[in-house]
């Protein structure tokens, strides 16, 4: 899934609201990083949050919340995520994918006194503007937004961030300045892992095949400028000597059912189809789906192949059966599990919401998975 976290510019007037509406108290991003200190609160040596802790007459020593021994009172005071209102518009909630990684935002913010809205703007880049412009209607402090395309969101964007409102621009780019925080993937590297994986598979499987012998049907997308730049990486399997490359668009790479079409038709005119790859995790299902039904029209699995990018528990699933050929998704590139995704987000989004100076969190890199990894 996408993880690298790269920080934005605010503009002056944006960041004198935050740090004006905020004081400083601890806060710890789940990559080891501290903004500011309980201790020095407790002591007054933190300027703004003494004097929050005077006007509110609170004993701050005997706060507590998720964080660890932070306040959790109700009023959202400072360094604390209690009553904290955040907004997260997605393109859809109808794969699996996307579901899990909503699901686990929002039980990670809620997990810290916060609440989250999660809305799906069903493809529709008009609903997700009305969306975001709606949570700033709302007061919401913090707008997150997973783009169905950042250059049309630009405005809307700028607009709610001159109202003192940060967005958070989740796994595609808002460009312009739009966004206070972005949390985006190296596209091209993890399409270039893709393509190095698929070569190994094929000179494994396919040691003596002379040149154009293997079949590739490469199910890319347009869906988005991230997308884009993904597919042109993968399409440097067509270097392989050994490789013919038959390339087709998917229309909704959120959609199972539309890979599972397009595979299910493009075999109907290239019956000798080796191997898949797909632009994503969601159309790699779709495409797995019809490899697994009576449809199928390969004797020899073992001889079939789809590779793709995204890691989900039900992928790992499937390449860990294709082990065995009870499934021919055989692998994935991952830039870390759902579960780091929402890690690297939560240190991202915390300091924002406790009104301290946001951070960058970088990854670690792509990694590919497939059955031999996972049997290590």
């Amino acid at each position: 899934m996408k993880k690298k976290l790269v920080s934005l510019f605010l503009t002056i007037a944006m960041a004198a609201t935050l740090l004006a509406g905020c004081g400083n108290d601890s806060q710890t991003g789940s990559n080891g990083q501290t903004q500011g200190s309980q201790e020095e609160n407790k002591d007054g040596e933190d300027a703004n949050a003494g004097a929050a802790n005077k006007a509110d007459g609170e004993d701050k020593e005997d706060a507590s919340d998720a964080n660890g021994g932070e306040d959790a009172g109700s009023d959202g005071a400072a360094g604390s995520m209690e009553g904290k209102k955040v907004g997260f518009t997605v393109p859809s909630v109808g794969n699996d994918f996307m579901l899990a990684v909503t699901e686990a935002v929002k039980a990670a913010l809620e997990a810290q006194g916060a609440t989250c809205q999660v809305d799906a703007a069903d493809g529709d880049v008009t609903k997700q503007i009305e969306q975001i412009e709606n949570y700033a209607t709302m007061g919401m402090d913090l707008i997150v937004v997973f783009p169905i395309n950042g250059e049309a969101l630009t405005s809307v964007g700028q607009k709610v961030m001159n109202e003192g409102i940060p967005v958070f621009a989740f796994a595609m780019e808002i460009p312009d300045g739009a966004t206070t925080q972005m949390l985006s993937a190296e596209e091209g590297d993890m399409g270039a892992a893709c393509v190095e994986m698929t070569n190994a598979w094929i000179d494994k499987t396919f040691p003596d095949a002379g040149d154009g012998e293997v079949k590739v049907y490469l199910l890319a997308s347009s869906y988005s400028p991230e997308a884009v730049e993904r597919c042109d990486a993968m399409r440097a399997i067509k270097d392989n000597p050994k490789v013919t490359v038959i390339e087709e668009e998917t229309e909704d790479w959120n959609s199972v059912d539309a890979a599972r079409t397009r595979i299910e038709n493009a075999f109907l005119t290239n019956p000798d189809i080796n191997l898949v790859m797909a632009a994503n995790g969601t159309s790699a299902l779709g495409v797995e789906s019809y490899m697994a039904s009576s449809d199928c029209p390969i004797d020899d699995l073992s001889k079939f192949g789809i590779f793709t990018v995204d890691e989900t528990e039900e992928i790992v699933a499937k390449i860990k059966a294709s082990a065995n050929d009870e499934s021919v998704l055989r692998g994935t590139v991952s830039m870390g599990s759902i579960e780091d995704t929402v890690n690297d987000f939560m240190s991202a989004a915390s300091p924002i919401l406790t009104g301290q100076e946001p951070i960058p969190v970088w990854n670690g890199g792509c990694k590919s998975i497939t059955a031999d990894t996972l049997a290590e």
